[in-house]
């Protein structure tokens, strides 16, 4: 990761929602539901969020997260800029998600995505990610979103 960044919670929401506005609107190829954005910039003031921020205080990625029956957290959602992608802040925002969702007690974790029986180059991007922290995928469902965007569940059992 780059030396420059750090990780912070965040709890203003305003500034939840400002950056999740921004983030998600540079990522038009995951992100380009317009609805969809809104909708995330209003719920994650709702949840736990931590933000990479440079030095300068401008965020590049975020994670929102909750949980569910207590013992199984959930990504809600969450975004690096393109142009820090790869250089392990993803992976240090999940890490920070991870934490408190081991402080929380929490078993399992699961993500949200699109399956990998629709051929669309970004999500394979997206599920590689979340193979490299350790998720397996668990199973696809076309009635969660649609037949079009069957969305994939996948799952890491925390040690």
């Amino acid at each position: 990761m780059t030396e420059s960044i750090h990780i912070v919670r965040i709890q203003d929401d305003d500034k939840k929602s400002s950056y999740t506005g921004e983030i998600l609107r540079k990522l038009p190829e995951w992100f380009g539901n317009e609805q969809a954005v809104d909708d995330y910039v209003e719920k994650v003031k709702e949840y736990p969020y931590w933000a990479a921020e440079d030095n300068a205080g401008k965020c590049i990625g975020f994670f929102s997260v909750k949980t569910h029956y207590r013992h199984t957290g959930d990504i809600f959602v969450c975004g690096v800029l393109p142009e820090y992608q790869h250089e392990g802040i993803g992976k240090e925002l999940y890490n920070v998600a991870e934490q408190y969702f081991i402080g929380q007690g929490c078993k399992y974790v699961i993500v949200k995505t699109l399956s990998d029986t629709v051929e669309y180059k970004p999500y394979v991007q997206t599920r590689g990610f979340y193979k490299s922290v350790g998720f397996e995928s668990l199973i696809t469902l076309t009635e969660m979103w649609d037949e079009e965007n069957p969305c994939l569940i996948l799952i890491k059992l925390l040690a």
